[in-house]
């Protein structure tokens, strides 16, 4: 409860309290500070932030769950921290209800027309890493863990690359990427396009859209096998023969760019690959389609926004041999 800017919360008080906000049920949400504090955690004592500067600027000092637990604290300094890879600094620092670490953050800057990207990144120290799939020293964005302690991903920070070894090859990967708990590669985001050969046959993997606010999910993905599961083309299409003739067409589209609603950009055509079930998965946009790899048969063939589908080109190079005129007009 407040009495004289102090609260009380699960593990003792907090002095200072400048502002604080609630749950809609009233349970204590976040609260900001101007006093110095320190909390207990499982990564050691941290000083909730209580000074204010124009690159940290209007945030909550210590956030909590519903429960009362706590769930985040931005740091007044970076601190070096204790994590399950060691001391890091951190600026910003996630848990797990329970209590485990679940993020650190390096840096905590705003960027802004008062604090600019290059000048966030004068502040940061580089981090090594040696995992079983690569081997880097890199400027980090962000590290997640699962609850027992293992890297769930490494965000990098904008700008920074690391080369990945993957079944398909060495791979650079922007943005960052992610792990399965037992240690091996999950996910990555290609920082230039890279062919993989899939199921259906080669395709050109790189989404030019993708936002990199964290590495826990990315466009190029593999199973425990180091398989391809799923990834994002915008320099191809898709054509499949089905099994009574008919031949069905995928690929990226053109949409409105939604930052400012008026130019447009290429959203990728998304394909996932089921190897127990030996299917294959069409997404676009909001449209999926769902098919079995054996009954079918594909033609991958180059994207051009200015070519559709199935004009005399593009059958050039298709493989298909479906000769069916109605579909040259573009109409299907």
């Amino acid at each position: 409860m407040l009495d004289d800017k102090i609260i009380q919360i699960e593990k003792g008080e907090l002095a200072g309290v400048e502002s604080y906000s609630c749950y809609p049920d009233g349970e204590l949400l976040g609260v900001k500070l101007s006093e110095k504090n320190m909390l207990v955690t499982h990564v050691g004592g941290l000083i909730p932030a209580y000074t204010e500067t124009h690159r940290r600027k209007n945030k909550y000092s210590v956030e909590f769950y519903q429960s009362g637990k706590v769930k985040k604290i931005a740091l007044d300094e970076m601190q070096e921290i204790q994590t399950p890879l060691g001391e890091l600094p951190a600026e910003l620092v996630t848990f797990f209800e329970s209590g485990e670490l679940k993020r650190v953050f390096p840096l905590d800057g705003k960027i802004s027309g008062m604090w600019s990207e290059q000048e966030e990144k004068t502040l940061a120290i580089p981090l090594s890493f040696e995992l079983p799939f690569t081997a880097f020293t890199a400027i980090i964005g962000g590290i997640a863990f699962y609850k027992s302690g293992v890297i769930r991903s490494i965000t990098l920070f904008p700008g920074e690359t690391v080369s990945v070894a993957t079944k398909y090859g060495e791979i650079k990967a922007r943005n960052g990427f992610s792990l399965y708990e037992s240690g091996k590669l999950e996910s990555l985001e290609p920082s230039a396009p890279v062919v993989i050969k899939t199921p259906i046959g080669a395709l050109t993997a790189f989404d030019p859209n993708a936002v990199g606010i964290n590495a826990d999910i990315n466009s190029l993905m593999f199973d425990e096998d180091g398989r391809i599961i799923a990834l994002t083309t915008v320099n191809n299409r898709v054509a499949a023969k089905i099994e009574d003739g008919k031949v069905l067409q995928f690929a990226p589209r053109e949409v409105i760019n939604p930052l400012d609603g008026e130019s447009t950009i290429i959203e990728g055509l998304k394909l996932s690959f089921d190897y127990d079930t030996d299917t294959i998965q069409f997404t676009e946009g909001e449209k999926d389609t769902i098919m079995l790899i054996s009954g079918c048969a594909f033609s991958v063939t180059e994207y051009s926004s200015s070519t559709p589908m199935c004009a005399p080109a593009s059958c050039a190079a298709c493989s298909l041999g479906c000769k069916q005129p109605e579909l040259h007009s573009g109409r299907n």
